[in-house]
């Protein structure tokens, strides 16, 4: 009896096992498993760590952050004393200054004002002493030219009035001149008359022929004289005009050449400017601290030199994975991806969806230079993040299962290895 039990026993369990063992073929036959490609990396900012730097360098007069402090962007990092920067950037604010001034005095000039009025000019911040300056040499030039302009023109002017002068004279002294040759020629007529009757002698007709002769001559040389007077005052008044037009033109040209140097002195202003503002280092990006080499003041920022580094925080999160080269086929951007922060303790640490974003063009090499790989950059979904309840930082070690979109059975695994075996086999 118990033998018969005992083997009924048996019949069970081997029916058990065989119906196991076969439901297990079936599955490994037949249920399809997830095909894919294992990397492992860390999780970093979608944008690089900013290297802050400063392009001409300088004393530094006060760090307003220290190693680690969050910052925002556009806030104020640090201040450096730059002299040469400030020093230059005053000169060219004073050259600036003055040849706007010049500009206004050559405009007034041109104009023919009396007077140069820089009341309400804009000096910038100018010092007043500078500005007193500026506003006193530009009056007394000012001056000096309309002088000198007034001057050249007065030495013109009182050599016309002059011939003006002897051209009036010689007109009176012509009408005088022929009143008396009217006057002779009447005479002359009646004498000629007398002597036709032999009433007087020759000698009187003879005299007053003589005496009209010398009227005659004298009107002609007043007239010539007269005629070259009024060419003189003609030539005169043309040199008048001459030289108001040149002056003229002297001041155009000179303006013409205070309005391109004043776009130069802009431009150079607006250099300086930007050198002396760039004194104040201030964040590129709202971020941590990182990395600050400057940590009392005094200290010289050479050109170019990394003061400090900003890892981003309100960046979007990534992972970036190392691929091997034997995976590289399967992995390309669009794939979707099971994640998990490595990092973290606790089996009940949640995976994380994620996609393959960009795969490297080429292949990297590690820092120590062992291996090679490919970098694949993992984007991570915001909402799953979410779910952690720790927050996720730069750094994190993390591991990443790209699912290349094709399955394979269990047995395709098992037998994948004898497979190869025959195709090596049956190729040699």
């Amino acid at each position: 009896m118990s033998l018969l039990r005992e083997d009924r026993w048996l019949r069970r369990a081997a029916i058990f096992c065989g119906v196991s063992f076969g439901g297990f073929l079936l599955w490994g036959s037949l249920a399809p498993l997830a095909e894919g490609v294992t990397a492992y990396g860390k999780v970093a900012a979608d944008m690089d760590r900013q290297v802050v730097q400063h392009l001409e360098g300088g004393i530094v007069d006060e760090i307003l952050v220290r190693e680690g402090d969050m910052v925002e962007a556009g806030q104020q990092l640090m201040i450096l004393r730059d002299v040469s920067a400030i020093s230059g950037r005053t000169q060219v604010a004073i050259d600036y200054a003055d040849i706007r001034a010049t500009i206004a005095r050559l405009a007034a000039l041109s104009a023919q004002d009396k007077t140069l009025d820089l009341s309400g000019f804009d000096f910038g911040d100018i010092d007043k002493e500078t500005q007193q300056e500026i506003v006193q040499r530009q009056k007394d030039l000012f001056a000096q030219q309309n002088r000198k302009l007034a001057a050249d023109v007065s030495v013109l002017e009182a050599r016309r009035l002059g011939l003006k002068e002897r051209v009036e004279n010689s007109e009176t002294e012509i009408e005088s001149n022929q009143h008396q040759l009217e006057i002779v020629r009447r005479e002359l007529k009646e004498k000629r008359q007398l002597l036709s009757e032999k009433l007087i002698a020759a000698a009187e007709v003879t005299a007053l022929e003589r005496d009209e002769a010398t009227l005659t001559a004298e009107i002609g040389r007043l007239t010539t004289a007269q005629a070259t007077a009024k060419a003189e005052v003609a030539e005169l008044t043309e040199q008048i005009a001459q030289t108001r037009a040149e002056f003229a033109r002297e001041v155009a040209a000179d303006l013409v050449k205070a309005r391109s140097q004043r776009s130069e002195f802009a431009q150079k202003l607006l250099a300086m400017e930007d050198v002396v503002n760039r004194s104040v280092i201030t964040a590129p990006v709202a971020g941590t601290i990182l990395n600050l080499t400057m940590n009392t003041t005094g200290g010289v920022v050479r050109a170019g030199e990394p003061i400090m580094e900003i890892v981003p925080s309100n960046d979007a999160l990534i992972a970036t994975v190392q691929v091997r080269p034997s995976d590289i086929e399967s992995v390309y951007g669009g794939l979707a991806v099971r994640t998990r922060l490595s990092g973290l303790a606790g089996w009940r640490t949640p995976s994380l969806d994620g996609e393959v974003a960009q795969v490297s063009a080429d292949l990297k090499t590690s820092q120590s230079g062992d291996y090679s790989y490919y970098e694949a950059r993992i984007r991570m979904n915001s909402e799953e993040l979410d779910r952690l309840d720790t927050e996720v930082i730069p750094g994190m070690p993390i591991e990443a299962f790209i699912r290349s979109g094709n399955s394979r059975t269990l047995i395709d695994y098992l037998f994948e290895p004898l497979n190869n075996t025959i195709r090596r086999g049956a190729r040699s």
